[in-house]
């Protein structure tokens, strides 16, 4: 679920299964390349620095000069550390601030003590705009799982949100969709897919010890809001029901475009799940863009 890539299945089985819209095959959707790009980056990563939220320790990475535009943040997706998004945040430094941090749980952060909710991973980020002194509004950019966390951040700190960019994010949606279209008898990569769908509802089942069951996220008011879909068809790996997943994946983008009155939504026709590797130049665009409403 959320963006969970199945890396831990691959030894099980020869297709990579990603629920909430990770990539599903291994050949499908330029992933293989993706994950080449993502080794490549990670191997020069910025300088990071630890600060203090709470009793949690946060691993952050911030680089670029505050200018007149909002600073950028970036949620990767679980269970991506935020070295994935060294080379994009690299080009996204030229410009303006730009900070990415792990997660409690992920990377180089400090683990959670307990059972998060997604409320409470919105509260550790505003702990690290507080510790990093990012004063004014942020645009917040969150790919897969990412993008579900910066959605409910914007909910419940609309006065610091200038902008939401949500890369392939996951909807709350799927996971109700998902656990009724592939049943409980299923066997193989459905198998895989659905047992993912529930892999949030107990925290000792992921990294961040995240304990979620689909709830809304509420209103964006009219915060401007980008959706940006993934275009290449990353649910063909899944027999029976790969069709319907990608129908349930697209109406759920649509779903997140309307927590804002001011949204707009894109299909990367290129990308597979990982848009900002896959078209990097778009995803630049897009957030740049979002940083100058």
């Amino acid at each position: 679920m959320f963006g969970t890539t199945m890396n831990r299945h691959v030894a099980r089985n020869t297709t990579l299964v990603a629920i909430a819209a990770t990539m599903l095959t291994a050949g499908l959707a330029g992933c293989a390349s993706s994950g080449t790009a993502a080794a490549a980056v990670a191997a020069h990563p910025a300088v990071s620095t630890t600060i203090s939220v709470g009793s949690a320790s946060v691993n952050v990475v911030c680089e670029g000069t505050q200018s007149s535009k909002p600073t950028i943040i970036l949620f990767a997706g679980e269970p991506d550390p935020l070295t994935r998004f060294a080379s994009l945040q690299k080009a996204l430094s030229k410009t303006t601030r730009v900070c990415s941090y792990d997660r409690l749980g992920e990377g180089n952060s400090s683990k959670p003590t307990g059972a998060q909710t997604l409320a409470d991973s919105a509260v550790v980020l505003n702990g690290v705009l507080h510790a990093e002194k990012i004063k004014g509004k942020v645009v917040v950019v969150g790919h897969s799982l990412g993008g579900l966390v910066a959605a409910t951040f914007a909910h419940r700190y609309p006065q610091r949100v200038a902008g939401v960019v949500l890369l392939d994010a996951t909807a709350p949606s799927v996971v109700g969709s998902i656990d009724a279209l592939i049943p409980a008898t299923a066997t193989g990569i459905a198998a895989g897919v659905r047992q993912e769908v529930g892999a949030f509802s107990v925290a000792s089942t992921n990294p961040e010890m995240l304990v979620s069951h689909g709830e809304p996220v509420g209103t964006l008011g009219n915060i401007p809001l980008t959706v940006v879909q993934h275009g290449k068809p990353i649910y063909a790996g899944v027999p029976l029901y790969g069709a319907q997943l990608q129908t349930i994946w697209t109406a759920a983008q649509h779903q997140l475009a309307a927590l804002s009155t001011n949204s707009k939504f894109v299909t990367a026709t290129k990308s597979g799940h990982y848009i900002y590797e896959d078209q990097q130049s778009l995803a630049i665009r897009l957030i740049e863009n979002a940083t100058t409403v």
